[in-house]
């Protein structure tokens, strides 16, 4: 900076009047000031005051404009009759920010010495400094007031912001789950019609064949028609069962339903089940056996008929000639458990926890364990669930299963 001395006395009292901070003060404090004010020039891009250091002198800026600033961050701009660093006057800590030109500019100057040494010959020139850092520290504290309102209203916004941008993420998760819900409905459905088309497919062209030979070769004997007859029935039964098992297990899923529930002995329903399996049983030569206690549950009589059935038809499909396959009915605090036990091939401990979901018993290569359908396991777990029961398994690879379902006793 240099000196710039081209201001009268008068001039720099004329100047010293439109500048806000002395607004309020006398001539005889302006003319007092005017005397130690020193005019300086600055060239554009020069620092006045640097962040850190001390700083020696009040500036008044007559001509240009300089800007506030933290490293890289602006905090204001200043430019003619503005004010800055009046504390140097009587504080020489380390300034709080940096002060540059932006372009060539004036300023009149107070040294903290000049000033220093003016007031000890007039008093009154301290007052009036002190009266003008009175004015700014009024004029800081309701900017800091008016930065902490904006403050607050800065929180709020940006706290409503953030409730959005939850909601958004709330909204779009949902969106996603819904999105892999329809495809994993959508591959349900695709499995359901591979199944229902193939599991028809194979009884249908039985029957058709049998129907065929029966009305185009009338010197067969009547003997065998009967034979033929009774594939025919056989096949068609597999039709239904297969119809009524995908109705019966939409029905459930869609909880659109009234079970009629009433005290059903289980003995009696264990022994009625297998009784229809006896033949079944001679000709695999399975060794079956039955451990009945006299039992009571509240359930549908419907329903626990087809569990028990295809816990035992899923037990005779896997356990080979020679081996066994057993059904207790026990009494457990206050439960009744039926347990539906094969030395057959057995499930893989991993697998296990898919074994009654239709979907993923065929994603995990289960659905050797019912060829037909692949609903069979998934309808025992829906209709178990449907009478308030429950249903587990317990396997071992090439050692066979337990199927447990529990009910309460009444």
């Amino acid at each position: 900076m240099t000196d710039y001395g081209s201001m009268t006395l008068d001039e720099k009292v004329s100047f010293l009047k439109h500048v806000r901070i002395f607004a309020d003060t006398g001539e005889v404090f302006l003319l007092s000031l005017a005397t130690v004010l020193q005019g300086i020039k600055a060239k554009p891009q020069q620092t006045i005051l640097k962040k850190g250091e001390p700083g020696d002198a009040m500036y008044i800026v007559t001509s240009g404009t300089v800007r506030i600033h933290d490293g890289s961050h602006v905090l204001s701009r200043l430019t003619v009759n503005d004010v800055f660093g009046e504390y140097a006057l009587i504080d020489d800590g380390p300034r709080s920010a940096s002060v540059t030109t932006e372009e060539e500019s004036y300023f009149l100057r107070l040294r903290r010495e000049d000033f220093e040494n003016r007031i000890a010959d007039d008093p009154g020139l301290a007052r009036g400094i002190m009266k003008v850092l009175i004015h700014r520290m009024r004029d800081m504290n309701e900017l800091e007031e008016k930065l902490a309102k904006s403050y607050i209203k800065i929180q709020k916004q940006k706290e409503a912001i953030e409730e959005q941008n939850q909601s958004i993420k709330e909204a779009k998760d949902k969106m996603e789950e819904q999105n892999f819900d329809l495809l994993h409905l959508n591959e349900e459905k695709n499995h359901l019609l591979s199944v229902v088309v193939h599991g028809l497919k194979n009884p249908l062209t039985s029957s058709l064949t049998m129907i065929d030979m029966m009305l185009n070769d009338p010197e067969k004997a009547c003997e065998e028609h009967r034979d033929y007859a009774g594939i025919i029935l056989n096949s068609l039964q597999r039709m239904n069962k297969m119809i009524n098992q995908i109705l019966d297990i939409n029905v459930i899923e869609s909880k659109v339903y009234h079970l009629n529930m009433e005290r059903i002995n289980l003995k009696e329903i264990v022994e009625k089940i297998s009784n229809i399996y006896k033949h079944t049983f001679d000709q695999k030569d399975i060794d079956f056996r039955l451990s009945l206690e006299d039992l009571h549950a509240e359930l549908n009589e419907v329903y626990i008929l087809q569990v028990i059935d295809n816990l035992v038809s899923n037990a005779i499909k896997y356990t080979p000639a020679g081996k066994t396959v057993s059904i207790d009915l026990v009494s457990k605090n206050g439960k009744v458990v039926i347990e539906v036990k094969d030395t057959g091939i057995g499930i893989p401990k991993q697998l296990i926890p898919g074994i009654f979901d239709q979907y993923e018993r065929k994603k995990h290569h289960l659905q050797q364990l019912d060829p037909d359908t692949g609903l069979g396991l998934a309808i025992v777990k829906k209709y178990v669930d449907a009478m308030n029961g429950k249903v587990w398994c317990e396997s071992e690879a090439d050692k066979g299963s337990s199927f447990f379902v529990e009910f309460e006793a009444v």
